[in-house]
């Protein structure tokens, strides 16, 4: 099973990371061209698209994924009807969001909001229910080549057509948004392809009783997934509602990607191991499949602290490489914390995907939400005292809570055959944090010492665990 989940992985990953990979060694030839500015305004737009994105499936995926587990030989029929229902809904939740993109767009950009509006609208209002549905498929029927190849084409032409608008027409933070919008048509074509060939076409007869149970269950995991944003892109806002100047809200913009960057990356992973943990949950009473989830738990977790331990390690010589432009090379102390952060993502999975496949939905607000509106409200309070660096350190905090809550809830307690020692893997990222940031300005060979010696103990424990665990 864990050499299924790595090879999945993979397969997503390396079909979405190569072109990313591709984007992020293009920093040194766009970023010359780019201000603080230019950051800032595409991250206060792509914090409003994010937050209105998640709203837009109405929380469907946790329908589709139970309807998948408990209903494998008519799952499709569900599915096409609520297929149809976001399907008429995303067209006037569509140009809704357009118009409050329009009226979102910073003043610094205030002459090009009719055409940031339309860019970053179109996606919403034609490809992004299919785009769900095509995806969700593959990854429920363990088809990860499509996805793949979606993910490539997405990716690279995002890439080359970033480069071309911003190195050389020279068009600033408009390069992103015709880039994003050109590459999501790319996509959209594949995920068509993918509805036609398995005539996943939607019922727009839908049977109304189907849709309104379909939303008891998901409109509670809305602000599970709203939450997302609340940590990984709310920041922003908060930083342009408080009066943070643009160029400010760009240098932590610039920071916060290369968290987005791991997050982006280590999703190939969450999108592999869904379907194996549901597999898992749904063996109810068996100790020993609850065991093979926590040793799937961990053995993510030890790959985790690896990846961002090192990335963290080397961050200000990773900036330094990436980011051809010394005003926004000051941002790589911030990086840091954001990126730790992300190791939360392991031991949260194991979590909601208990809780989402026994449809205790409404119990997931008290982890993400409760994150979220913290992460918030601890940026009203601390950013105009300390400053707009402290929404890094929020965020670190908000994301171990996220990750870690859950296991303290008495319907995980209830649910849950084995323990995790969740307190030890928190602490745990707490002391690489520390340590990580400690370590930020030694020197090079000192860092590549310090990096062969993590590597060489991460593959000693994961090794040790793996010898004693009977799976």
């Amino acid at each position: 099973m864990l050499r299924k989940l790595l090879s999945h992985a993979a397969i997503y990953g390396f079909s979405a990371q190569i072109p990313r990979l591709a984007g992020v060694l293009a920093l040194p030839l766009i970023t010359q061209h780019l201000s603080p500015v230019d950051y800032g305004v595409a991250g206060v737009v792509t914090a409003y698209y994010s937050a209105l994105l998640v709203l837009m499936s109405l929380g469907f995926t946790v329908v589709m994924e139970n309807s998948f587990a408990r209903h494998p030989s008519r799952f499709q029929w569900i599915w096409r009807q609520l297929y149809g229902f976001l399907t008429s809904w995303s067209v006037l939740y569509g140009l809704l969001c357009m118009g409050i993109i329009y009226l979102a767009v910073p003043a610094d950009a205030q002459e090009d909001r009719v055409q940031i509006a339309l860019l970053v609208g179109i996606p919403m209002l034609f490809f992004v229910v299919t785009d769900l549905f095509g995806g969700m498929f593959c990854l429920h029927t363990q088809r990860p080549l499509p996805i793949a190849l979606r993910s490539f084409l997405m990716g690279g032409v995002n890439v080359i057509l970033t480069i071309y608008f911003i190195a050389e027409l020279k068009m600033g933070y408009m390069g992103w948004f015709y880039a994003s919008t050109i590459s999501a048509a790319v996509g959209f074509v594949v995920s068509i392809y993918i509805i036609a060939s398995q005539k996943l076409w939607p019922i727009f007869n839908f049977k109304w009783h189907r849709i309104r149970h379909s939303l008891k269950v998901s409109l509670p995991a809305v602000p599970h997934g709203f939450s997302f944003f609340m940590l990984d892109t709310s920041d922003r806002l908060v930083l342009d509602v408080l009066g943070t100047p643009v160029g400010r809200i760009g240098l932590y913009n610039v920071a916060s990607n290369f968290g987005i960057y791991f997050s982006s990356a280590s999703f190939a992973v969450v999108q592999a191991a869904t379907p194996l943990y549901m597999k898992l949950y749904a063996q109810t009473k068996s100790i020993e499949a609850a065991a093979q989830a926590r040793y799937m738990t961990y053995t993510l977790q030890l790959l985790f602290f690896i990846g961002t331990f090192t990335a963290s390690l080397w961050m200000k010589e990773i900036f330094g490489f990436l980011i051809r432009n010394e005003e926004l090379q000051q941002a790589y102390p911030l990086a840091i914390v954001i990126l730790m952060g992300y190791n939360f993502r392991p031991m949260y999975m194991a979590v909601i995907n208990l809780l989402t496949f026994h449809e205790k939905t409404n119990k997931l607000w008290r982890i993400s939400t409760v994150a979220g509106i913290g992460n918030i409200v601890l940026n009203l309070i601390l950013v105009p005292l300390y400053g707009f660096e402290m929404a890094a350190y929020t965020t670190f905090a908000a994301l171990m809570y996220m990750g870690y809550a859950g296991f303290y809830l008495k319907a995980y307690k209830e649910l849950t055959l084995v323990r995790y020692h969740a307190i030890w893997w928190l602490l745990a990222t707490v002391a690489l944090l520390v340590l990580a940031y400690q370590l930020r300005e030694v020197e090079v060979w000192q860092k590549t010492v310090i990096t062969l010696l993590s590597l060489g103990a991460g593959m000693a424990a994961f090794w040790k665990y793996r010898s004693k665990s009977p799976f």
